[in-house]
């Protein structure tokens, strides 16, 4: 028995989730999330809110990254990104965003850190389809009876 508990591998919380080998500039879809840090609930502020929809826009598009979808959540954020073919890799992508996002809410009267300091991602597979994903993302707030006008979303036309 204790030869079979010896073949099995326990991961720590430092364990990186990142798969080896794999290129994370590569152009693909990626679903990602990000939390706001501790149990906090930044987003339920409307200024901060509209701040973050509007960063993640400039930054996507000074990156050349395509944005298919995002939704700006009370406690947390999803994207629908892949960054284009310039070499840039997700995790620079996801860190200017976390980062003027930061800085930009620091002049809303927000104090300290905003995010988490790891985020969550996962490629978008071909059988899952890139519009399901996007479509996920969008009715998030939705699944969650937030109102049904809840303007921090967005899913681009062609994924409808």
């Amino acid at each position: 028995m204790a030869d079979d508990r010896a073949s099995y591998k326990t991961w720590g919380h430092n364990r990186s989730v990142r798969l080896d080998g794999f290129n994370y500039g590569e152009h693909a879809p990626y679903h990602v999330t990000v939390c706001a840090v501790g149990n906090t609930r930044p987003f339920e502020d409307a200024r901060l809110a509209e701040m973050v929809c509007e960063t993640i826009r400039r930054v996507c598009d000074d990156c050349g990254a395509y944005l298919g979808a995002f939704c700006v959540m009370p406690d947390h954020l999803h994207l629908l990104l892949s960054p284009d073919r310039r070499g840039m890799i997700l995790g620079d992508i996801v860190g200017r965003i976390k980062g003027a996002t930061t800085r930009a809410s620091w002049a809303l009267g927000w104090q300290g850190k905003l995010w988490q300091g790891r985020f969550y991602d996962h490629i978008v597979r071909r059988s899952e389809g890139i519009a399901s994903v996007g479509r996920y993302i969008y009715e998030n707030p939705d699944r969650k009876e937030l109102p049904g006008d809840y303007p921090y979303r967005f899913v681009d036309r062609d994924l409808e």
